[in-house]
């Protein structure tokens, strides 16, 4: 008797046409003449990473998020997300983390400072599914009231060679939003769908590039969808 090998490529398609299915869903859902204003934006992360401790069971990461609108004719949005983070069994990861920066609206600037809680579950070597829970406690300026959101993320990873220096990566990520004085009533804060290719520059180091369907609370003007270049760089210390 010969057994098969499986080797998730079924999987993996199943779960990219979820996420597109789930990503479109509230564009699909609105009729035409319902649907949001949109624009064009640029969104850069760089990440670096390193150990706490020898055994490396507590490690560290320092996020440096810069966006634009209009293009890149607009600083919107900077950020700094500092977290430390522990595994929990063989595909769990805890992490906890302090985030502060401003948003810079047509109205003026937004100071935030963010208190966070992550955890985060994979599974997988070559083609690689994970799950991250974010719960996010906002202090924003202008607001008397702390503002509490949850982002739930699926994302898939996997080859496009056979020596993986280079990968497919979609991902999905829900983001609902409530007032800690109605926390009964939470409301859609946005979706984000990422379709793109990650790449390993050095042993210690990697990229991430793509398109990025964001749409996103527009204050009392419902909400508005960005069309995205998204660009990520991570290294290890």
């Amino acid at each position: 008797m010969t057994r098969e090998r499986w080797n998730g490529r079924g999987t993996v398609f199943a779960l990219v046409l979820t996420l597109a299915l789930v990503g479109a869903a509230p564009a699909l859902a609105q009729t035409p003449s319902a649907q949001p204003p949109s624009d064009e934006a640029v969104w850069t992360a760089l990440s670096m990473r390193g150990q706490l401790t020898e055994t490396g069971s507590w490690r560290w990461s320092a996020d440096t998020l810069a966006r634009s609108r209009d293009g890149v004719n607009t600083l919107d949005f900077l950020f700094e997300y500092l977290m430390v983070s522990r595994g929990v069994g063989e595909h769990a990861t805890v992490g906890f983390a302090y985030a502060f920066g401003a948003g810079f609206l047509e109205t003026g600037t937004l100071l935030e400072h963010r208190a966070a809680q992550q955890l985060t579950w994979a599974y997988g070597r070559r083609a690689r599914v994970s799950l991250r829970n974010l719960l996010e406690e906002r202090f924003i300026s202008g607001r008397d009231s702390l503002v509490l959101r949850d982002r739930e993320q699926l994302k898939v990873a996997w080859p496009l060679v056979s020596r993986g220096r280079l990968t497919g990566i979609a991902s999905d990520e829900v983001l609902v939003q409530a007032d800690a004085r109605r926390v009964s009533t939470p409301v859609l804060d946005g979706n984000r769908l990422f379709v793109g290719v990650g790449r390993r520059l050095t042993p210690r180091s990697a990229m991430e590039v793509g398109y990025l369907n964001v749409l996103a609370r527009a204050g009392s003007h419902g909400h508005r969808r960005s069309h995205v270049f998204s660009l990520s760089v991570a290294a290890t210390l």
